[in-house]
């Protein structure tokens, strides 16, 4: 079985722009799978927009775009509020929650081996927390996720990781390319909302990836655009 690399981790804290990064999809064939029961910062036109009131039944949605011709992938929003959704509901409440627990961690591989055993585009938007290694004393970034797959951490599951960000214009100086686009009104404002795509000596602890060459070296920062990232992702494994 081929493992699916149209699949991209978004990391953020809030208001970085992970959710308005979905803007240019082709929305028309993308599933919008809502866990954080709330709008869409644009006006969205989805296949579907399935509001996920019960954490389990994300897998039969997944099997279900898969099997559906009209869909080209989904977006999940957000895999934290997710697996706090399924701890609320299946652990919280469990007579024995070591079993519980253990549970959990079998629904998060459910869901992981769904999507990378599956043939669409997944963009998986995550909350961003941060916290201090007293090892190396380096603050460091992680999705925010408790039990086992917490301690591994489940940026380990991922190939491609982007870190949404709010940069101001002066810093993007030098980092011109053809994903970057700085419109009149970002200037005037001072701040773009980006994508980071790898780590530098100021992202140290943070957990940007990608495969080698995917990205040029003057694209560390691109527009938060989920579109151009698949497309991007099409071209190299082509």
């Amino acid at each position: 079985m081929a493992q699916n690399k149209n699949i991209v981790l978004v990391m953020g804290k809030p208001n970085s722009g992970k959710t308005s990064s979905l803007r240019n999809l082709d929305q028309s064939k993308m599933v919008y799978l809502n866990t954080d029961l709330k709008e869409a910062p644009f006006k969205d036109q989805f296949l579907a927009n399935a509001e996920i009131a019960d954490a389990m039944h994300i897998l039969n949605y997944i099997q279900e775009i898969e099997n559906n011709p009209k869909a080209t992938g989904a977006i999940v929003d957000t895999l934290t509020f997710l697996m706090s959704m399924y701890e609320r509901q299946y652990v919280t409440t469990a007579t024995n929650t070591q079993s519980a627990w253990g549970n959990y961690g079998n629904f998060y591989r459910e869901f992981i081996h769904a999507i990378k055993s599956g043939t669409k585009d997944y963009a998986i938007l995550a909350h961003e927390d941060s916290f201090l290694n007293e090892q190396s004393m380096l603050m460091e970034s992680r999705v925010p996720i408790k039990g086992a797959v917490g301690k591994t951490g489940c940026e380990a599951d991922f190939t491609t990781i982007l870190s949404s960000k709010q940069i101001p214009i002066k810093k993007l100086e030098g980092f011109e390319n053809d994903l970057l686009h700085i419109t009149d009104e970002e200037r005037e404002d001072g701040v773009k909302y980006v994508f980071c795509t790898r780590i530098t000596k100021e992202f140290i602890g943070e957990k940007m990836r990608s495969p080698m060459g995917l990205w040029a070296r003057n694209e560390l920062y691109i527009d938060n655009d989920l579109n151009q990232v698949f497309n991007r992702l099409k071209e190299y494994y082509a």
